[in-house]
């Protein structure tokens, strides 16, 4: 009986603990559905929290996406979406701090 009871609680957290990751993936498909196709730099100032300085910085890196149709501080929302996807947050405070020092 005492087994049974374990394996309930089990799935009782585990079922709890699902829910909440999905609740999270919810939200943020929701976020990303809601973002316009295309990003200014305003938007992408508050998608990633910076100020304008760092996202100045963050242009200049070579692996992020070009403007759209060229037009300067105007960026896809998909391409945005991808560089996120495949960026590495190590690489990317590395390649901040060697920026900051020229």
């Amino acid at each position: 009986m005492e087994v049974k009871t374990n394996v309930n609680s089990f799935e009782i957290e585990f079922y709890s603990i699902l829910q909440k990751k999905l609740e999270s993936y919810t939200e943020e498909l929701l976020a990303i559905s809601q973002l316009p196709l295309v990003l200014t730099n305003s938007d992408l100032k508050k998608l990633f929290q910076i100020s304008d300085s760092t996202l100045n910085r963050l242009i200049k890196l070579g692996d992020f996406p070009s403007c759209w149709y060229g037009i300067r501080g105007h960026y896809l929302r998909d391409d945005i979406l991808q560089w996120m996807r495949k960026s590495d947050s190590n690489d990317y405070r590395e390649k901040l701090r060697l920026l900051r020092s020229l």
